[in-house]
């Protein structure tokens, strides 16, 4: 019997110090692996020109540019470090007053914005409605008409705009960046210009219908001025903000456009300024900085455990990488980083900014939405890629939304000379080719090299672009980001 205990303890051993040579192997043959494939990752992208330094794709600027120190964004970052310092933050932020509701709870009361992709106007009578029905917008008791009404609603937030738009006028204003912790970076001051394009927004709207029509074009210049500090160090959250605030900026031209309320001079002028920005460049260069903030945020997740238990906390997954993060081998984060840098890589590939053209094909074809997204996210994906597997679907709409940012971009330039023809002539082109000094790409379709879709009708004129699925819907407008085409519609 102690013969026989013996030679199992000897294979009992024998069988532990194979499995440890084999696990050994395994480590050293993965970090090898990794170690390799990180490597030629990086110089396939040098290579191709291009660069994972956050510093070098958003070089600092200088501290007095810097417009979280401009006074009332200031009051927002004291406050978020008071926050991260367990400390009651002030409630008294005055950009926090910059709200078109008021911060009325009655959402029973509260219109609709305007809709132009469906053709639908602001109704500002319904603004008039609402805004007598809350007591904070202290309007006066004589009844005026709805535009003076909500003009002097608006007019209470005069001094806070006026110290916006003196700081975004500096052309070298910017948002600070963490460069050692760029996840941490606070978004406050860039979210809350959504908040600014809405009541600019309401306020052109309302010029226009007062017969200010430039007031109107100067608050259309306004809101994209707005725009020009996310424009530096564009992550991809400044991108979708600069898209968002442009849908809102469009509606006063588009309002305008409706009324016949431009003259040559203004369409120039705000052609001109949509023409300043190029949409598809700043789309990929969004995720050129996304995917050295991503990089960044690895390195620190890997160093610095607590980081993934924060992001646990708030929610955001990771389990399985805080499990097994102190035994997985050092080359699948090198293999997690190759992947997640090929993957974008290839978006950014996707954006012919010389030929002025998405591919579809670059992106995931099925777009779902974030959650969905990390409800698929299978238990091997999220072992050996849980960075990935976690940041990557945070990407999947931009095709999408790059696309129709710049397909609007287009559209709102040609409504711009459309009407400067019918201001010519007392009446719309036959086609697009008619109209005068059309630059390139601009009567072009972003996900193809064809002409994008224009017919002259009655007074009128169709023009739209074929949407994401790239399917003639007969310019029809859906919320579905798959489905329906992106029109302009006529006046």
């Amino acid at each position: 019997m102690k013969r026989f205990f013996r030679k199992a303890l000897r294979g009992l051993a024998i069988l532990l110090a194979t499995l440890v040579v084999l696990l050994l192997a395994f480590y050293a043959e993965e970090d090898w692996r990794g170690a390799r494939d990180w490597a030629a990752c990086q110089r396939e992208l040098a290579a191709k020109g291009e660069t994972l330094d956050l510093r070098q794709l958003v070089p600092p600027g200088n501290p007095e540019d810097d417009l979280s120190k401009v006074p009332i964004f200031a009051e927002m970052y004291l406050a978020e470090q008071d926050y991260q310092k367990a400390k009651k933050p002030s409630e008294k932020q005055r950009i926090n007053k910059i709200d078109i509701n008021f911060k009325s709870t009655s959402s029973s009361l509260k219109p609709k914005t305007a809709n132009y992709f469906k053709g639908e106007s602001t109704d500002l009578g319904a603004w008039q409605k609402y805004y007598r029905s809350v007591p904070a917008t202290h309007l006066s008791a004589s009844m005026e008409t709805p535009a003076q009404d909500v003009l002097q609603a608006l007019s209470q937030f005069d001094p806070e705009m006026n110290e916006i738009e003196a700081a975004v006028k500096n052309p070298n204003a910017y948002w600070p960046i963490n460069y050692d912790s760029p996840h941490q970076v606070y978004l406050g001051g860039i979210t809350r210009m959504i908040r600014v394009a809405q009541v600019t927004q309401l306020s052109g709207i309302a010029h226009l219908e007062n017969g200010e029509v430039d007031l109107a074009k100067k608050d259309y210049l306004f809101s994209i001025q707005v725009n020009q500090p996310l424009a530096k160090g564009c992550f991809v959250v400044n991108y979708l903000v600069m898209a968002a605030n442009r849908t809102i900026a469009d509606s006063i031209l588009w309002e305008g456009l409706r009324l016949h309320a431009w003259n040559d001079a203004q369409l120039r002028e705000m052609e001109s300024a949509l023409a300043s920005t190029d949409i598809l460049a700043l789309g990929a260069n969004s995720l050129r900085v996304d995917r050295a903030s991503g990089l960044k945020t690895m390195a620190q997740a890997y160093a610095n455990h607590a980081l993934m238990r924060q992001a646990i906390e708030r929610g955001e997954g990771m389990e399985m990488l805080y499990v097994t993060a102190s035994i997985r081998p050092s080359g699948w984060w090198n293999q997690d980083q190759s992947f997640y840098c090929r993957r974008i890589q290839g978006c950014i590939e996707g954006i012919d900014v010389k030929e002025a053209t998405l591919s579809s094909s670059a992106f995931p074809q099925h777009i779902e939405t974030d959650w969905q997204r990390y409800e698929d996210i299978g238990f091997w994906e999220e072992l050996y890629r849980p960075m990935s597997a976690t940041a990557l679907p945070t990407l999947d709409n931009m095709g999408p939304r790059i696309a129709k940012a710049e397909t609007y971009r287009r559209l709102a330039r040609l409504a711009c000379r459309l009407e400067e023809y019918r201001i010519a002539h007392n009446h719309y082109p036959e086609k697009l080719d008619d109209l005068p000094g059309l630059p390139a790409h601009l009567n072009q379709e972003v996900l193809s090299e064809q002409p994008l879709h224009y017919q002259r009708k009655d007074d009128g004129y169709v023009l739209y672009s074929l949407g994401w699925n790239q399917k003639d819907d007969g310019g029809i407008y859906t919320h579905d980001a798959q489905m329906g085409d992106w029109p302009w519609p006529s006046p």
